[in-house]
């Protein structure tokens, strides 16, 4: 699928996408919560879609009436038929290998993924878990295919959170079906948006989860975990590009069904950090709107949103002076080397970019339409059409946004950008 943008002004309403990555979180709680579990807005994104057929697999039980999804379960993971096959969602392979190791004593599973999952490490996942009991191991390194076996001791360990957080979200919620008390020391802690998110949602199943402020301490005993009845929330990393196109291309944009802003991490903070920018931002009752100012560079320190580092690079691309995303080195390690490809998409567009380990420095100035490929990075694909609403932009293999969007061309087009397909 190819997609082309022209030049447009961002301007009107959309709804923000269901939140992919609380979605994932509840699906597997779901699968270890006893009863009937209803998620309404569960959105339809292949990560999402990878996740429910992994909790059919392991045993629940997955009823669709209309906009509601039902998960039914006993309460435990069953001893899957075939092998887990999560496609290119990280978080959920992670999650799945952690849930596996739940299973009986002597029972396990196999959990593998797309091309671009088998690329991506899975040694801070592998040597958690073997820390806590279990035993998990790969026949390529520290890379899928991952077999993981029951059963799951618990105790106090210590893992490298530099990398990704994702193994200690697993942790977290596989520590509620562990024999005893689960303690984790995260050293050089990523991403930590993520695991206060994971015990948030934790805490609604009745997990006795906690962390202290930092993220760097977190704990899990085991419980019996409630079924809930829950609406998903918005997703502000996602959010964040049409939001960015209205900044980009001074119009007015608001984005309706996000949750409030608040506590220490999370991506809401893409309401601060373009505020930083010069953009003018305002929450209110659920919605966020953005009206194109005057943008001036800003140094952004994004080690624990880094998903953020896609919109505001294309924001840094048209403000004035020098703008730096730090914290980043972990990029990496995404759906693509996302320090490589960020750089190349910045520069497709003639804008002047270059990485320094683990920041990006960016000096304003979109100057060429651009074209390219999406490298199997539905973020990328994102940037760069909204960067394109400035001089225009061809996105081939356009379809892979539906790794965790698959509505966001159509939400371009109700903004008015100049979307054509084909």
């Amino acid at each position: 699928m190819r997609v082309r943008v022209e030049p447009s002004i961002a301007e009107g309403e959309t709804e923000a996408p269901p939140s992919k990555s609380w979605s994932q979180r509840a699906l597997f709680l779901a699968l270890l919560a006893r009863g009937e579990t209803a998620l309404e807005g569960l959105p339809t994104s292949d990560d999402v879609m990878a996740s429910l057929e992994a909790v059919k697999a392991f045993g629940a039980e997955v009823v669709k009436e209309g906009s509601k999804t039902k998960i039914i379960s006993e309460g435990e993971a069953k001893v899957p038929e075939d092998v887990i096959n999560m496609r290119g969602s990280g978080t959920g392979a992670r999650i799945a290998i952690g849930i596996a190791t739940t299973l009986p004593k002597g029972f396990g599973a196999v959990v593998t993924g797309d091309h671009t999952l088998r690329r991506r490490p899975m040694g801070p996942v592998i040597e958690l878990f073997n820390s806590l009991g279990a035993e998990v191991r790969s026949v390529r390194g520290d890379k899928l295919p991952v077999v993981a076996f029951g059963h799951l001791r618990g105790g106090d360990v210590e893992t490298d959170g530099s990398v990704t957080s994702q193994h200690v979200t697993s942790a977290l919620i596989a520590g509620n079906k562990a024999e005893e008390t689960l303690k984790v020391k995260i050293r050089r802690p990523v991403s930590r948006s993520y695991i206060a998110l994971t015990v948030s949602v934790a805490r609604l199943f009745g997990s006795k989860v906690s962390c202290n402020n930092e993220m760097s301490e977190c704990s899990v005993s085991p419980s019996d975990l409630k079924a809930i009845r829950a609406e998903v929330p918005g997703d502000y990393a996602l959010a964040a590009f049409p939001l960015v196109a209205g900044a980009l291309t001074g119009g007015r944009v608001t984005v309706r069904g996000l949750p409030e802003p608040e506590g220490k991490f999370g991506d809401h903070k893409v309401i601060e950090y373009m505020r930083r920018f010069g953009a003018e931002v305002r929450y209110s009752n659920g919605s966020v709107t953005v009206e194109g100012g005057e943008l001036r560079g800003a140094t952004v320190n994004l080690r624990d949103e880094p998903d953020l580092a896609l919109p505001l690079a294309a924001l840094a691309a048209e403000a004035k002076g020098e703008s730096v995303l730090t914290g980043l080195r972990h990029l990496a390690y995404k759906e693509s080397n996302r320090i490589k490809t960020i750089v190349e998409t910045l520069r497709c567009f003639g804008v002047s970019a270059q990485a320094e380990g683990g920041s990006i420095r960016i000096w304003g100035g979109i100057k060429k339409r651009c074209k390219l490929k999406c490298p199997g990075d539905h973020r990328i694909a994102m940037m760069a059409a909204v960067m394109g609403t400035v001089m225009g932009s061809e996105i081939d293999s356009a379809e892979c946004v539906s790794k965790s969007w698959p509505e966001f061309w159509d939400a371009m087009e109700t903004l008015g950008v100049k979307v054509y397909v084909g």
